[in-house]
């Protein structure tokens, strides 16, 4: 694997959940290593937004509309992607949905269906149809966004956790049944991060991100990341220098779970 699995300048790299947080910064990151782009979100305004702002020309990526929970789309996606005519050396598997105030209990069930669609089958879906145009390419990398909530978790969390935990298995697996193709498998798990998803359940809740818990000063440990942090290092996961490690975990949490 150590000379097929990363995408060069000029490759193209799938990003779901790609319109806003850390989807939109990976994009982001991506574009400026000269790494073509496939960038699909549900959000058709937001993406097409930040798209603008990243791609001016559309030189480097493509918009591609879609529901990840919906198989017809997920196909979709890997069709736009093998119709731009470059090697596609990469999925991030992005798109995630939070859950609050959520026990066993009192999640009905079609939030739960909800929250583990989007979290953890949206991941087999992207690469089923994704994967074969990685294959053909020679091999690559599956970077898939988990959390720490797959270590160590907390109240109101039920679905979000099982989904998180379910990547990491599901990680694990997926890079053994694709060595062979030279396509190395990571999972991503983030500590808290200053998404859109954080921003709106402390306006939910009526309160700071610091009274939520969520220490912000640049040398607290477990403080908040900004979306570029992440990015960074899910452009590292893609890359060159990632080339010897494969379903692992990769855990930028700012030293929270050295506390558990």
């Amino acid at each position: 694997m150590r000379n097929n699995s990363f995408p060069l300048k000029g490759d193209g790299v799938v990003v779901s959940g790609a319109a806003r947080g850390i989807g939109a910064a990976t994009v982001k990151n991506l574009v400026e290593q000269g790494i073509f782009v496939i960038a699909a979100d549900s959000n058709s305004a937001l993406l097409s937004e930040m798209l603008q702002a990243i791609d001016p020309k559309s030189e480097m990526t493509v918009a591609v509309t879609a529901d990840v929970t919906i198989e017809a789309d997920c196909q979709r996606v890997a069709e736009v992607a093998k119709a731009q005519g470059i090697r596609i050396k990469g999925l991030v598997n992005n798109a995630a949905v939070g859950a609050f105030n959520m026990s066993v209990e009192t999640t009905s069930f079609d939030d739960w269906q909800r929250v583990i669609s989007i979290n953890l089958t949206s991941i087999y879906m992207m690469s089923k149809y994704v994967l074969p145009l990685i294959r053909s390419a020679g091999g690559g990398a599956v970077v898939n966004i988990s959390s720490i909530h797959a270590f160590a978790t907390s109240t109101g969390v039920a679905p979000y956790a099982a989904a998180k935990g379910g990547v990491l298995a599901l990680t694990r697996t997926m890079a053994l049944d694709l060595a062979p193709d030279n396509i190395r498998v990571i999972s991503i798990h983030p500590g808290a991060t200053n998404t859109p998803m954080l921003q709106q359940h402390a306006q939910r809740e009526g309160k700071t991100l610091a009274e939520l818990g969520f220490p912000t000063s640049d040398n607290a440990i477990g403080r908040i990341a900004e979306p570029e942090e992440v990015a960074d290092v899910i452009a590292f996961a893609l890359s060159r220098g990632a080339t010897f490690i494969t379903g692992s975990s990769i855990t930028p949490d700012g030293g929270i779970l050295a506390k558990f």
